[in-house]
């Protein structure tokens, strides 16, 4: 039987403890270190692998982009899976595919081929990343949900923060090749740890899923949720424009700016060491002062420190630098993780799963072209500097977008209050 036609009392007779609410949070947050450690670590492996593959930096892009092509699909594709036969399955199954792709990758012969693997890799963890970010949100206390979906970003942050740190430690234990075939074999053996402690459950804050509409794509871009999720899409590629491209890219603008692989790859785990810090305050600050006040400044500020860092990177010292780039990772990666409480508090439970999923695959289809385009830039001797700078544009259209979905939950509040007094 669909999930959507069944009672939400008859798939959890009673509320998870705190401790299996804990345990699930704890698995979902693990597969977002996974989507951190897989998409970025080839970011710190690029010289090794470009030199192998005999790849410049314009054939370069398209392989940082694929994961992304594929994330696209998975976010839509499999939520309808999880519709049907729950969470659980998909979340278990979803890690157990792209740790396989993930270990293939390591067999790869040429960069076509790296770009294909790369591609399944990122189907299998884009279906999964919906169901792991609704589960935290039904099983949350609504007083902490702000802390417990940001804590999924924890885990997304050291993730990407790992990735330098085991990209660096494999350049002398077999290179890139070991290094992806390695990630690939925990991620499997994490399949085996979401199908032991998830369980599929039922939003506390939900009405009776059994008389209500299953969840229809188009209902998004309906006229009361229109112009939120217009803007929720927006927000959404600005952001990962930010993350993706810089956790890809940043090392290799540092190796040709003359650091060496290793100072780069340290370097981006500082960035990404600065999300993890903000991510736990980010989600406090977002229960106690509410999202559109805390993100709106914290993005301003990442904006700011994107063209400091941009405009001192070619002569700052090496602490100095590792200090500019933590605070754009605490501030620009910290309002990423907080930017999801807005997302999955927008919709009705219904909806949830098939909001998030379009609106993290609407957001990789906007940043797969940045990857591609700043490979051709530096072909084309755009310099490093003026790349790094860029990053402040999409910081400051987040806090545009964000700004303006503020003002519409508001309007939209307002006009639901009204209804109930007539």
């Amino acid at each position: 039987m669909p999930r959507s036609a069944e009672p939400a009392g008859d798939r959890m007779p009673q509320a998870p403890d705190r401790r299996s609410t804990l345990a699930m949070i704890g698995v979902c947050a693990l597969v977002y270190f996974l989507d951190g450690l897989v998409h970025t670590i080839l970011g710190p492996l690029a010289p090794d692998f470009g030199r192998a593959l005999h790849l410049d930096a314009a054939a370069i892009g398209p392989i940082f982009s694929a994961n992304l092509i594929g994330q696209c699909i998975g976010l839509v594709a499999l939520p309808p899976l999880a519709a049907r036969y729950g969470d659980r399955l998909v979340i278990a199954l979803s890690l157990a595919g792209f740790g396989a792709a993930q270990a293939a990758s390591g067999f790869a012969g040429d960069g076509t081929a790296l770009f294909w693997w790369r591609l399944v890799t990122g189907i299998f963890l884009g279906g999964c990343l919906p169901s792991c970010l609704a589960l935290v949100t039904a099983v949350a206390p609504p007083a902490r949900r702000g802390l417990a979906i940001t804590s999924l970003f924890t885990g997304y942050g050291l993730g990407a923060a790992m990735a330098g740190m085991v990209a660096a430690a494999f350049i002398d234990l077999g290179g890139w090749r070991a290094a992806m075939v390695a990630v690939g074999a925990v991620c499997l053996a994490s399949a085996i740890l979401a199908w032991l402690f998830l369980r599929d459950g039922s939003d506390p804050d939900a009405v009776d899923t059994a008389i209500e509409p299953a969840a229809n794509p188009l209902e998004l871009l309906s006229a009361r949720y229109r112009l939120g999720t217009l803007l929720l899409w927006l927000l959404f590629i600005t952001m990962l424009t930010i993350s993706y491209c810089l956790s890809s890219w940043l090392p290799l603008l540092l190796v040709r700016l003359g650091h060496d692989q290793s100072f780069a790859a340290v370097a981006l785990s500082i960035f990404s060491f600065g999300g993890i810090a903000a991510a736990l305050v980010v989600g406090a600050l977002i229960d106690r002062f509410g999202p559109t006040r805390v993100l709106v400044t914290f993005l301003l500020v990442a904006a700011s420190l994107f063209l400091v860092t941009g405009w001192l990177i070619d002569e700052a010292s090496a602490r100095l630098l590792q200090l500019l780039l933590a605070g754009c990772g605490f501030f620009a990666l910290g309002a990423y993780g907080g930017v999801n409480v807005v997302l999955a508090g927008f919709y009705p439970y219904r909806l949830r799963s098939t909001g998030i999923g379009w609106a993290k695959s609407v957001g990789r289809v906007g940043t797969v072209a940045a990857p591609v385009l700043i490979g051709i830039g530096l072909k084309a001797g755009v310099s490093e500097v003026t790349i790094l700078s860029s990053f402040a544009l999409p910081a400051l259209l987040s806090a545009i977008a964000l700004a303006a979905l503020g003002v519409f939950n508001s309007a939209k509040a307002v006009g639901a209050a009204r209804r109930q007094e007539s």
